[in-house]
């Protein structure tokens, strides 16, 4: 089995063959709107079969009816049945069930409950983590999910006939550098380049990429 080759910093500067991306299947979580949505646009102009998970029902209807042979599905990406469904979905659009890009993007940030000092006659008071739960544990279960399709598509073992696939999550700079009293945020930040450094490392053998960008 060839050894795994760290790849240098992407120059997205950079034209590249739009004709790799026509006709296959992405999934965008968090992308009925903002970055998300400029996701699903390039990769709709690319040529994809672009599925949008989204909770906002309205957004990601509009923009699926906007973009014709994409295609919205309710998601809320800290519920793992609603991802299960999400993935399901995306597979019925392709011929052979496939799933080639997967873009963990859903994400929210907010005040931060656990940097809140709640006043010294006060009991600590427990800190709402949503941040967490949509940030991290929803990116874990995206990873989850595109990992599952990728390794059934292409197999275990190495060889000519894997067809490309990625899993794309998202950082920050945050997740680079120190963020005074956003802890919540920036833990979710670092774990996914965490996520990321634990799955490149044997996504690969399966015709698989796993990358990160930092928005």
């Amino acid at each position: 089995m060839p050894p795994y080759h760290i790849s240098s910093p992407v120059n997205c500067d950079i034209d590249f063959d739009k004709g790799q991306i026509a006709g296959k299947v992405a999934i965008v979580t968090g992308g009925a709107s903002g970055i998300g949505e400029a996701y699903v646009r390039a990769l709709h102009s690319s040529g994809a079969k672009v599925v949008i998970g989204d909770k906002n029902a309205d957004s990601g209807e509009r923009l699926a009816s906007e973009l014709a042979g994409s295609k919205f599905v309710h998601c809320d990406a800290t519920v793992w049945e609603d991802q299960v469904r999400l993935f399901k979905e995306a597979a019925q659009l392709s011929s052979y069930g496939k799933i080639n890009y997967v873009i963990a993007n859903a994400g929210m940030t907010k005040d931060d409950q656990t940097f809140t000092f709640d006043g010294k006659v006060r009991e600590p008071q427990k800190p709402d983590l949503q941040i967490i739960d949509v940030d991290l544990k929803g990116a874990f279960y995206t990873s989850k999910l595109a990992m599952h399709y990728f390794v059934s598509q292409n197999g275990t073992e190495v060889n000519e006939d894997q067809e490309d696939a990625c899993l794309i999550l998202i950082s920050s700079g945050a997740g680079f550098l120190d963020v005074p009293r956003s802890p919540e945020y920036s833990s979710t930040k670092w774990a996914v380049r965490g996520i990321m450094h634990a799955l490149r490392r044997t996504a690969f053998y399966y015709g698989s990429r796993v990358d990160v960008i930092r928005v």
